[in-house]
């Protein structure tokens, strides 16, 4: 039997991401992490690191408070059962 999934991508806008980490705190574990990396208001910027993990509930776009998150859905991809 063949299920479809929707691909999920997520992405954050380096430049209005303050580095609260409530995303990370939010989400599934290690759907996001911390990260080294700075952005040019010198924040540290969190990473998607999981995307197959995200389920596509969109909890991180809507709670984060300078609207960086971005969580786009795309066409169903064919999983095997």
């Amino acid at each position: 039997m063949e299920k479809f999934k929707e691909k999920i991508e997520i992405f954050i806008d380096d430049e209005l991401c303050k580095g609260c980490d409530i995303c990370v705190e939010l989400c599934r574990p290690d759907v996001f992490i911390k990260s080294d990396k700075i952005n040019s208001r010198g924040y540290y910027v969190p990473i998607p690191a999981s995307m197959n993990k995200c389920t596509g509930c969109m909890i991180c776009e809507l709670i984060c408070p300078e609207l960086a998150v971005i969580i786009v859905k795309t066409e169903s991809v064919k999983e095997s059962v």
